[in-house]
């Protein structure tokens, strides 16, 4: 029978309520994307500007950013250093030097996301009339290129290590003691037997784990920074470089906080394997050991896609359980195929595949609670990152997803084939090759994992929109295209009844107030002194849902009043 503790079944209570994060009001998004700029893209200007200007849709980091205007022998007519508005933290400017000539002009500009992503793009104008008008080229807004390898090994070698870390904490804390109880062991045994004894790879294994936490927290800093910055590696080691990414990213600051919590960590552990001291004061080591390496994942949560969700708190909670229930779950599968081969070596035969038979139903009451948790966070994460069903498909973000999603089914499959075996007292090298097997899917699907850290979740597609409302004796119409952010043609047009267009029509406004309280509401006069659909070019500076107000005011001074609801796409 399968006993499932009391903390995995209260797990499993909460764990299963996680899906209904998905009724919280939330948007996807990309990296930072340009929604304006100032010049625009090939625009033709009849004097030099005073400054550049460029917009994004979310605000931006105050590291590595740059912008260079340069003109077609590529010297540079800027003052060279570039700065973020100070009332508009989604803006950087850059003042040119007097006297631009006519000509054309590119401005090269590099930013970092909220995410900590750099993303960098090339804007043309030109200035003053001629025959060479600037070539055509789409500001570039989806990454500053192709994620570098070394940047995923190192993450995905520092889930590995979490996962050792942690598995092999929980393992001794919560599945080896009931282990024991369930043996019905003797008080007087149990005292005089180190908690390791029974499992002789266990220390070693632990600080494997601790050993490749360390190294991968350690040299990610300066490999971010020589990315952000777009330097080669060796000048990410520099002291410019670090000394910037320390102060002015977040992901330097949270590496700051890693490397103090790592630090902890060692003492904590330390103290847990003292067997001078207590049994009970070794367990509230361990216990101590458990929580900071807890707080390790919680703080690599702070960096990424889920810090630059439009409601971070639930994203970073989702994206912190997610990782600490596959640390749990592979952790100590690992634990149990290193092991437990060759645990209670003083024990006859029957009594170690007695244990090794206990320590699967035990973890299988627990490793319910992690799929309950993986599954939840899962399909909240989806739903979050993957705005439209046909992303999963047309992008590599939901092509890699999906792979994740394959594996772990893989290792659900194993998991339960391992479950079957242990009720059925199958051979031990048979649950063996099983365990190995479900360990390396394991392994492949934190892999993946941390390529996702590195690949942009993609833009909700823009689609038209066009409704009509009825109110009263009228019926009003409202068109957007490209419904998308950046700048959008709106079109109204009130009719009657019978369908013929209201002339007289005083006055048309439009009120549009964002699902997301923190942004702020909009407010469109559209011209009516043409004839109808009356239409106005605004600029939408988000994506995500928002309710639109149509409001017109008849000759006669009757008020007509029709609502909306817009989801704005990502950038056409």
């Amino acid at each position: 029978m399968l006993y499932l503790s009391r903390p995995a079944r209260v797990a499993c209570l909460l764990l299963l309520c996680l899906p209904l994060l998905i009724l919280f009001p939330h948007s996807s998004w990309a990296h930072a994307f340009v929604i304006e700029s100032s010049p625009t893209e090939n625009q033709v200007l009849d004097k030099s500007p005073s400054q550049v200007t460029i917009t994004f849709n979310e605000d931006l980091q105050s590291a590595f950013m740059s912008i260079k205007v340069t003109d077609e022998t590529g010297k540079r007519v800027d003052t060279g250093k570039a700065q973020l508005d100070p009332n508009h933290k989604a803006t950087m400017e850059i003042q040119l030097i007097p006297g631009v000539k006519n000509g054309i002009y590119s401005v090269n500009w590099r930013a970092l996301s909220a995410d900590g992503h750099p993303v960098n793009g090339v804007i043309p104008f030109q200035v003053g009339s001629g025959s060479n008008a600037p070539t055509h080229q789409a500001a570039v807004s989806e990454g500053s290129g192709t994620s570098r390898i070394d940047l995923i090994a190192v993450r995905w070698f520092l889930y590995i290590g979490l996962s050792l870390l942690f598995g092999a904490i929980c393992f001794r804390l919560f599945i080896l003691p009931s282990i024991s109880q369930d043996k019905n062991r003797s008080e007087q045994h149990q005292q005089n037997q180190r908690p390791f004894d029974t499992l002789p790879r266990w220390t070693k294994l632990l600080w494997s784990g601790y050993g490749i936490t360390s190294a991968a927290i350690l040299i990610s800093l300066p490999l971010q920074a020589s990315w952000d910055a777009g330097v080669s590696i060796r000048e990410g080691f520099s002291l410019p470089i670090l000394g910037e990414a320390l102060q002015f990213t977040g992901a330097g600051q949270i590496w700051f906080i890693q490397m103090i919590l790592v630090l902890l960590l060692s003492v904590t552990l330390i103290y847990a394997l003292d067997y001078s001291i207590s049994d009970r004061q070794r367990r509230l080591w361990g216990y101590s050991s458990a929580l900071l390496t807890l707080c390790l994942m919680l703080s690599k949560a702070f960096v990424g896609h889920p810090a630059a969700a439009t409601h971070p708190a639930p994203a970073i909670a989702a994206d912190f359980v997610h990782l600490a229930a596959a640390a749990f779950w592979i952790g100590s599968l690992a634990v149990m195929v290193v092991c437990l081969p060759v645990a209670g070596a003083e024990l006859p035969v029957s009594e170690r595949a007695t244990l090794r038979q206990a320590a699967l139903r035990r973890f299988a009451g627990w490793g319910i609670a992690m799929v309950a948790a993986l599954l939840a966070t899962g399909i909240y994460g989806a739903v979050l990152y993957i705005p439209a069903p046909s992303m999963l498909l047309n992008t590599s973000y939901g092509l890699v997803l999906l792979g994740k999603a394959a594996l772990l089914l893989v290792m659900l499959a194993f998991a339960a084939s391992q479950f079957r075996s242990a009720r059925q007292a199958a051979p031990s090298k048979q649950a063996a090759r099983g365990l190995r097997a479900e360990v390396s899917v394991g392994l492949l699907v934190m892999l993946l994992t941390a390529v996702l850290t590195h690949l942009s979740p993609g833009q909700a597609p823009a689609v038209p929109f066009e409704e009509t409302r009825t109110t009263g004796e009228y019926n009003v119409t409202l068109a957007v295209s490209p419904n998308a952010v950046g700048s959008n043609e709106f079109k109204v047009s009130v009719q009657d009844s019978k369908g013929a267009a209201v002339s007289g029509i005083q006055q048309v406004t439009l009120t549009l107030t964002p699902a997301d309280p923190d942004q702020d509401q909009q407010e469109f006069v559209l011209p009516v002194k043409q004839q109808q659909p009356f239409r106005s070019q605004e600029l939408m500076t988000s994506e995500g849902t928002w309710a639109v107000k149509v409001h017109a005011l008849t000759a006669s001074l009757d008020a007509v009043d029709a609502e909306f609801t817009l989801h704005v796409g990502g950038k056409k």
